[in-house]
């Protein structure tokens, strides 16, 4: 994925509870899994919250919202008390569902009959 695809999908992170601007390059370099699975969708189609509870402290906890239209919400937690490796954590869990959901939406297009 190219810098300037990354940098739209940036745009469409809402920071929630213990995020904040200063995050943004840390967030954008850990999601860079997601944003290239999420480059087949239009960037206006999709939403994403990062949330860092108790940051910091013994019990954090990390979670993740996706919403693309068209396919259900996908959220990923994580408990684990580094930053980055409980946002990659969840991240994980985000891409998982991803990946169901779409091959979901794929199995349930209708078929054109071949002649």
């Amino acid at each position: 994925m190219n810098a300037e695809a990354s940098h739209v999908l940036m745009e469409r992170v809402r920071l929630e509870g213990g995020a904040n601007q200063d995050d943004l390059r840390f967030i954008e370099r850990a999601l860079a899994q997601l944003f290239n699975q999420l480059s087949r969708f239009e960037p206006d189609k999709v939403d994403i919250g990062v949330r860092f509870k108790d940051r910091g402290q013994p019990g954090m906890r990390t979670s993740l919202e996706l919403h693309v239209q068209g396919l259900p919400a996908m959220v990923g937690v994580s408990d684990v008390t580094d930053t980055l490796a409980a946002l990659n954590d969840a991240e994980g869990k985000v891409l998982s569902q991803l990946r169901s959901n779409v091959t979901r939406r794929a199995d349930h297009r209708p078929r054109r009959p071949q002649d």
